[in-house]
């Protein structure tokens, strides 16, 4: 009877153990899954970066807009600007520019920043958008680990298919802390 109950136990021990080692096994592949996916801006499509915006807030009349002209980014980390375009024209191809001015930005003391290595994309993008739709573009922007403290600028300049400007040029601004 003894010999009986000492293998129940060893076999309730080895369930429990096997269990254990099954959730904690998910568990550091859900965290590393949490944090591989957060930075993954080498593989973004244009389509993510579309879908990431938020609601934009545009008055009826503007022909481009650009949510929230400026947002904080720390290091390491992404954050996704969104353009609406309204084609007021016939419908054709849009080509959406997006470039740094130089200087790049200035830091928190005012001195101008120089080949800094924040990357974003895309750099260009043609859209084709009907007579009188609309369409909303995402760029993302991502802030290496090595970037200095302070504001970062970003001209948009949208272009119809004959190269001429739609609109006025448009700008954003990265505030790294």
């Amino acid at each position: 009877m003894k010999g009986k109950r000492g293998i129940e136990l060893s076999m309730n021990f080895i369930v429990v153990l096997i269990i254990s080692i099954v959730v904690f096994a998910f568990g550091i592949r859900f965290i590393y899954k949490l944090v591989s996916d957060t930075n993954d801006f080498a593989g973004m499509t244009f389509d993510q970066l579309d879908d990431a915006i938020s609601s934009l807030i545009c008055g009826s009349s503007d022909r481009v807009c650009i949510t929230g002209d400026q947002k904080e980014v720390r290091r390491d980390q992404i954050a996704v600007f969104g353009i609406k375009i309204m084609n007021v024209l016939d419908s054709q191809n849009f080509n959406i520019i997006v470039t740094r001015p130089s200087p790049g930005g200035y830091t928190k003391n005012n001195k101008e920043i120089f080949g800094d290595k924040i990357d974003w994309k895309p750099k260009i993008r043609s859209v084709y958008i009907a007579s009188n739709e609309e369409m909303k573009v995402g760029v993302g922007i991502y802030v290496p680990k090595t970037a200095v403290s302070g504001d970062y600028i970003f001209n948009v300049d949208i272009r119809s298919q004959d190269g001429s400007p739609y609109s006025n040029m448009q700008k954003f601004y990265v505030n790294v802390p």
